[in-house]
């Protein structure tokens, strides 16, 4: 169909991708002069009972991480097709076939899917096959940021307690990330979407299948006999994360949300066993028990307080470097009177002089001369 016009409106460019349920292709919006991507449903895929309701309900998801859906065509005659956001990026299936991501990469795709579903769910749908080919990924302009992405091809969801948009008895999904309940015929539901996700972010750290098995059959089989396997050198939080992700009891699994929650910490505080060779510094520091350590990342040092002026942060940077002046000229008074006293109770030699103190502003100065007089013999 490549070069037809659909709908009088959309000129299809190139095929995009192909699957069981359609063929996804660039087209161009004639009447609005942009590219989107459309896709045509295959004759007898979709249920011809579906309501513009419905078409509406997917319409109006709105989130960042989500492919949004600009128009639908679900009339009785063909051809039947969505129009939605084009993403000029990769799929997370053509990234992975380099190797996998950084675990920090991971975190934000993680957190950005997991929104995704959160919108989702909250709107009473399920994706039903969240797999590394629906996972694209726009480029980010944010310094430290690899990519942002986006969950897409609603085209197999379908409205919990409405009318199914798959043939009846149809098991719709990709063997390799399907739910076990999806496996044995159970109606899918929103845990069945993040068991998948689970799958999902076991592949991208690793880059390997958490389910590998040859045939779909065999893959889709695997795990009603077991779980998946999540590697030890994940860290604990990752391992924790996806262990719950991926419990066979639907019951047992966190919700969208609990996985953003859990997921945006890996990114403020330490790992519990980071994934990579990085040393943390063996130097101890003192804490300072009147201010945070500005080594650590608290919300409030991030937006900020509304008393709090640029002055004040200016006086606390100073309080904070005469603390530890402080302390560092403590410790060397400390350890030249350790060395004088020492040295005096060597027979024969004559007792050294006491060290000689840097120049230090005042009245700071004079306490630290009055301290060494007191220690000196």
């Amino acid at each position: 169909m490549q070069g037809t016009v659909v709908g009088d409106r959309y000129h299809l460019d190139s095929v995009l991708g192909e699957g069981g349920m359609g063929v996804v292709y660039l087209a161009k919006d004639t009447v609005l002069d942009r590219s989107v991507a459309l896709k045509i449903f295959r004759d007898g895929m979709e249920d011809k009972a579906r309501t513009a309701s419905e078409s509406q309900l997917l319409a109006s998801l709105n989130h960042p991480a989500l492919v949004t859906l600009f128009d639908a065509h679900v009339a009785e005659h063909a051809p039947r097709y969505l129009v939605m956001e084009y993403v000029d990026g990769p799929t997370l299936q053509s990234v992975l076939t380099a190797g996998p991501l950084p675990a920090r990469t991971v975190a934000r795709i993680a957190r950005d899917l997991a929104e995704a579903l959160h919108v989702v769910h909250r709107a009473g749908i399920v994706h039903r096959d969240v797999k590394p080919s629906n996972v694209l990924l726009r480029p980010s302009s944010v310094p430290g940021e690899q990519f942002h992405a986006k969950l897409a091809d609603f085209g197999i969801a379908y409205l919990l307690d409405s009318t199914r948009l798959t043939v009846p008895g149809t098991v719709i999904g990709t063997a390799a990330y399907l739910s076990p309940e999806q496996v044995t015929g159970a109606s899918p539901g929103p845990a069945s979407d993040i068991y998948s996700l689970g799958l999902v972010l076991i592949e991208t750290l690793t880059g390997r299948r958490a389910f590998a098995q040859e045939s779909g059959t065999e893959a889709a089989l695997a795990r009603l006999a077991g779980d998946p396997v999540v590697p030890a050198s994940l860290g604990t939080e990752w391992g924790a994360v996806l262990t719950d992700m991926t419990a066979r009891d639907p019951a047992h699994r966190p919700s969208a949300l609990d996985v953003v929650v859990r997921v945006a910490e890996f990114g403020i505080r330490p790992a519990a066993a980071p994934l990579d060779d990085t040393v943390a510094d063996p130097v101890p520091v003192l804490p300072d028990t009147r201010d945070a350590d500005p080594s650590t990342l608290v919300l409030s040092d991030v937006i900020g307080s509304p008393s709090e002026s640029e002055s004040e942060l200016r006086a606390g940077n100073r309080r904070r470097a005469v603390t530890r002046w402080t302390v560092a000229l403590v410790a060397l008074v400390g350890v030249g009177a350790v060395l004088f006293g020492v040295a005096a109770l060597l027979p024969g030699e004559e007792p050294a002089l006491p060290p000689a103190l840097p120049a230090v502003d005042e009245p700071l100065g004079s306490h630290l001369e009055q301290l060494m007089d007191s220690v000196s013999p």
